[in-house]
């Protein structure tokens, strides 16, 4: 590696536009800042919750592509004056482990629902006592005077 070549880390950016048709749009903004993607935008129509800058629809799209640290600030701030974008995240990817990839495929059944560890086992938890609604409201009483 060259010492003029810049060090590039991994990005993914999701975006909401106003149609489909938007995304190539937002591609030759990310390309401009000397974004290389990873893989495809893939979009889909979505109804949004509230409406964002009179939409009550638009399409939600995301990618990976890997750019210049120093850029990504520049890219942040130019999506947000591209007419097309509604509103725009770019993240660092969570990176999982191929054995954490595999085993999110598990049933529910075979995740433990607890953890192990320094768990109190349930016959040493102490005993929780309940009040009638008549006790309840004596001890109210009482603790009111």
């Amino acid at each position: 590696m060259e010492e003029t070549e810049k060090v590039k880390k991994e990005y993914e950016i999701g975006v909401l536009v106003r149609k489909e048709d938007d995304v190539p749009e937002v591609r030759r903004v990310v390309e401009q800042h000397g974004g290389v993607f990873s893989s495809e935008f893939q979009a889909k129509k979505i109804a949004l919750a509230y409406p964002i800058k009179h939409e009550e629809e638009a399409v939600f799209a995301f990618s990976r592509f890997a750019a210049e640290p120093t850029e990504v600030k520049q890219l942040e701030f130019d999506l947000e004056n591209v007419s097309v974008v509604l509103r725009s995240l770019i993240t660092i990817p969570f990176k999982i482990s191929h054995r954490e990839a595999v085993g999110a495929g598990k049933k529910r059944n075979q995740i433990p629902l607890r953890p192990t560890t320094g768990s109190v086992p349930p016959s040493s938890a102490p005993a929780v006592h309940t009040l009638s609604n008549e006790a309840l409201e004596k001890k109210i009483e009482e603790m009111l005077k």
